[in-house]
């Protein structure tokens, strides 16, 4: 009598912490609430929990070799990014002019109010373009090679004024195109009136970026920090940099140093810094040896789910607004820990490498069973219009996701943050259209 009692306590137990695992936690009221627990199950936030159901977790997905091979892919064949080492050393006038009004134009008809709720002049974009001063762009434009000194923003125009589509859109800045780590190389192709913003081209994108957050040097100088053999990578979400033994800034995951040595439980790194003529000085630096690895991790299912979950929690951020990261930030984060380099959008990094699972025309159970028989964790991002997922595995029967995600819907606030969700969240089942193959 007293095994039967044990047998039906712990079947009561397990039986109540399953039911609506992939469900968030709402009332029944009508009016939107916000998102607390999404998980009723607490060992889906766990990364181990993913991982031991991999049956060999450790495997190499790609050899350092093949991660090279795919990385030139996605930049010479599908063009979406751009080598330091392939930057020309003169541009078009006509194509950066046409690259400048391009995306001037683009704003303008994209943003309508400044953050305080009050409407965007004719005249503001106007005053934009002359002090942008596009006219002084020569037939032909020689270019200035830069490293970031600091964590900074790229914006669409040079102006550090928040450009929204609507009042209410204050967390969606429509001028930041991108946030850019200390280390970013930068090629420079014009500069504003007063000098106080360039605008360039980075390895992902281009835009605006201040003069004050970057430093000029020679290519043949820029290219050697960059490809030192001798290197580390961060591999925590957010790892705080010292100069002299003080704050200076803070790095986020899969950012490359020049590795110079380790002291005590610290490893020393060359900073890019600036004198005060913006002339690049390369600085020592300390980070916590535990924030990083001498080398790339290895590509395995193990090492991707260990640095997915370690932004569990953190806030969404459109573009990297407020240090943070998006949907495509986050997956591109993961992947530079491993060397492979990711485009910076979300459909851009859904069309990388020739594998992938066309969804789109299936039905939701079609799609959960191709996932769940056909994706490889760790390996797998899934892709709907906007937005893009890690895969990483099944429970119950449904396909799950790590994800930085707004996730507003009808129902609920907006999640903003990474989340482990099931595809049944925000019924993203039936919106997903494709799975990419990161190999």
């Amino acid at each position: 009598m007293r095994i039967i009692s044990i047998f039906i306590a712990i079947f009561l137990f397990y039986g109540c912490e399953e039911v609506g695992d992939n469900m968030p936690i709402l009332s029944d009221k009508k009016e939107k609430q916000p998102i607390i627990i999404v998980n009723k199950n607490r060992h889906l936030n766990i990364a181990d929990f993913w991982i031991d159901k991999i049956e060999d977790a450790d495997k190499i997905i790609m050899s350092r070799e093949e991660i090279e091979k795919f990385n030139s892919r996605v930049a010479y064949v599908e063009k979406k990014l751009t080598n330091f080492k392939d930057i020309s050393p003169t541009y078009s006038g006509s194509w950066v002019k046409k690259s400048i009004e391009g995306m001037l134009k683009g704003i303008s008809q994209q943003a309508d109010y400044f953050e305080d709720g009050t409407r965007i002049a004719n005249s503001f974009f106007n005053d934009l373009k002359d002090y942008m001063d596009i006219g002084a762009i020569e037939d032909s434009v020689k270019t200035r090679y830069a490293l970031t000194v600091k964590y900074t923003n790229q914006r669409i125009v040079p102006t550090e004024l928040s450009l929204l589509k609507s009042k209410e859109q204050i967390f969606f800045d429509r001028n930041q195109n991108s946030a850019l780590d200390i280390g970013t190389p930068i090629a420079i192709l014009h500069t504003t009136k007063d000098g106080k913003w360039h605008f360039g081209i980075a390895p992902t994108s281009s835009g605006w970026i201040r003069d004050k957050d970057i430093a000029f040097g020679t290519k043949s100088d820029i290219g050697g920090f960059l490809n030192t053999k001798k290197f580390i990578v961060t591999t925590e979400a957010k790892s705080s940099i010292k100069i002299a033994g003080r704050y200076y800034d803070y790095l986020r995951m899969g950012v490359r140093l020049p590795y110079i040595l380790t002291v005590d439980n610290m490893v020393m790194v060359l900073v890019p810094t600036r004198d005060e003529n913006g002339t690049l000085i390369l600085s020592n630096g300390t980070i916590r040896s535990n924030h990083t690895h001498k080398g790339y991790l290895d590509y395995t299912p193990n090492n991707i789910l260990t640095e997915a979950f370690k932004f569990l929690n953190a806030p969404y951020g459109w573009g990297g607004s407020f240090g943070e990261q998006d949907c495509s930030k986050f997956i591109q984060e993961i992947y530079a820990t491993v060397g492979v380099k990711m485009p910076r959008n979300s459909l851009s990094q859904s069309m990388v490498g020739d594998k992938f699972l066309d969804l789109a025309p299936l039905s939701k159970e079609a799609k959960s069973a191709l996932l769940i028989n056909s994706a490889h964790i760790g390996a797998t991002i899934v892709h709907l219009k906007g937005h893009i997922m890690l895969y990483i595995g099944e429970y119950k029967g449904e396909p799950y996701v790590i994800q930085t995600v707004w996730g507003d819907s009808k129902r609920h606030y907006p999640l903003g943050r990474t989340a482990v969700t099931s595809l049944n969240f925000n019924d993203y089942l039936s919106k997903i259209d494709r799975a990419t193959l990161i190999e």
